[in-house]
């Protein structure tokens, strides 16, 4: 499928940048010897080791289902991206703890001129990945490219931090603010982990539907004046795919050809809204003593 190869040209675009944006930051921390490139340079490591567990994860995540795995393969992407965030967090964890270790013991920040251009260059490298990025996840909605666009999101602007804290230090001759710099960054690296680990862990755990999507649903199903109500409504996710499946009440009386009908109608309008989703309805006769949640037209 054309999706799928967008797909694994992107994780194969992440995994060359960041090799070539890791091996310039190693030599702007050995002649700057700067926190703040340091921590981006621990961040580059993290990036390798993301694109790489998600160009595994997209490998097994796009194979179509089979018999073992009847619903597909995209909780793959979810635990790819539970993998990579936890690994974000420890990283925000260490540079903070050098930044301390760099407040307690300051020293000055050499050649920031250096740090500064392979900085600049970082930034144009990223720049273009994230364009590549933007293209590919508007086309596909694959939450490891979201994930991997968001990381080197970050990464452009803890490369803007940088340069800026390179060249406030050398103005004001400061050993202070470079490492004030790096925790912020670092803060923000913990920021962005959670929100990606959090959202990972929901799908992991197949959490429900927000209230605002299961009340469109809610319109959708109640929108064909055949049907009487609907109950057993249970929704999740897995990577970029959703998976709906509900129990339709109709009039008893009515032929399985009219029933079917009905049920298509409503699966082709869920799945024109919600697009990357799969639709299991079971029609029922209605019931007006069912046990379970139901809800009536």
């Amino acid at each position: 499928m054309k999706n799928d190869y967008l797909i694994i040209r992107a994780v194969y675009a992440s995994v060359i940048t960041a090799i070539i944006i890791l091996l310039a930051k190693i030599v702007a921390w050995y002649v700057t010897d700067s926190p703040t490139i340091l921590a981006t340079l621990a961040d580059s490591f993290l990036d390798i080791a993301a694109s790489l567990i998600n160009f595994v994860a997209a490998k097994y995540a796009l194979q179509p289902p089979d018999n073992e795995h009847r619903f597909g393969h995209g909780k793959a992407e979810d635990l790819a991206v539970f993998t990579q965030s936890t690994f974000f967090g420890l990283s925000g964890i260490f540079i903070i703890v050098i930044s301390i270790k760099r407040l307690i013991y300051p020293i000055h920040t050499l050649r920031s001129d250096f740090g500064i251009m392979v900085m600049i260059f970082a930034m144009f490298a990223t720049s273009l990945l994230l364009i590549y990025q933007t293209y590919t996840y508007k086309k596909t909605s694959s939450s490891i490219v979201k994930a991997d666009r968001l990381h080197y999101g970050v990464d452009l602007l803890t490369n803007l931090a940088v340069i800026a804290s390179l060249y406030l230090s050398e103005k004001f001759n400061s050993k202070i603010i470079d490492p004030i710099f790096a925790m912020f960054i670092a803060l923000y690296l913990l920021y962005g982990a959670w929100s990606l680990i959090s959202k990972a862990f929901d799908n992991l755990l197949d959490r429900e539907f927000t209230e605002e999507k299961k009340k469109i649903l809610h319109d959708i199903i109640l929108s064909d004046k055949n049907v009487k109500g609907y109950h057993a409504l249970k929704t999740r996710y897995a990577g970029r795919k959703s998976f709906i499946q509900f129990h339709l009440e109709l009039d008893g009386s009515m032929s399985l050809n009219e029933s079917h009908e009905i049920a298509d109608k409503i699966e082709s309008q869920i799945i024109d809204k919600f697009k990357d989703i799969e639709v299991i309805i079971h029609q029922d006769p209605e019931r007006l003593n069912d046990q379970r949640q139901s809800y009536k037209a």
